[in-house]
């Protein structure tokens, strides 16, 4: 399985290993090496079907279900990195630095979104996120793609995020 990231409003995308999963409400333990942590809600496409070069037309075929995630960051590794012009992985890819809800949704293109920082909606095309992502690499089935709903924001330690989809809580964890 894949974890790909799609930053908000960005062409690329960066792949999170499979140890990045944090399920059933588990905190996420800030590493040592982290001074600052920062964080975008996204909403997670799950692949049900194999595929390569899908045309966006028919990407809808690829996917049923969709379900909250967030993506964190190290934000100061991060800034050091574009800083010096290398690699932005070592800050995006750590362990359980990619928190899922427990419940997957029939997808829909009309969902609002919310945690206590931001509300809006979807503002980047599932059918065309899974094009542009299969023109790089063949899509198997379980794999995840996050599609990041706002740009990251700082966030402090501790603290406890709750994210919702059409007024229900789907998604918590804890910063410790």
């Amino acid at each position: 399985m894949k974890l790909i990231c799609l930053p908000y409003q960005s062409p690329h995308f960066y792949l999170k290993p499979d140890t990045a999963l944090l399920r059933n409400g588990r905190p996420f333990y800030v590493p040592d090496f982290c001074q600052s942590i920062s964080g975008a809600l996204a909403l997670v496409v799950k692949i049900n079907r194999l595929g390569r070069q899908i045309v966006p037309r028919f990407a809808r075929r690829y996917y049923q279900e969709t379900a909250l995630g967030f993506c964190l960051y190290a934000a100061d590794l991060l800034e050091q990195n574009r800083a010096a012009g290398v690699s932005c992985a070592p800050a995006c890819a750590l362990d359980y630095s990619a928190p899922l809800s427990d419940v997957f949704c029939p997808a829909g293109d009309s969902d609002i979104f919310a945690w206590e920082q931001w509300a809006g909606n979807l503002n980047r095309s599932i059918d065309q996120s899974i094009a542009d992502v299969s023109r790089y690499m063949f899509l198997k089935m379980g794999d995840l793609i996050w599609i990041e709903l706002h740009p990251p924001l700082p966030l402090s330690v501790p603290s406890q995020i709750h994210a919702t989809r059409n007024g229900q809580t789907q998604l918590r964890f804890s910063l410790r």
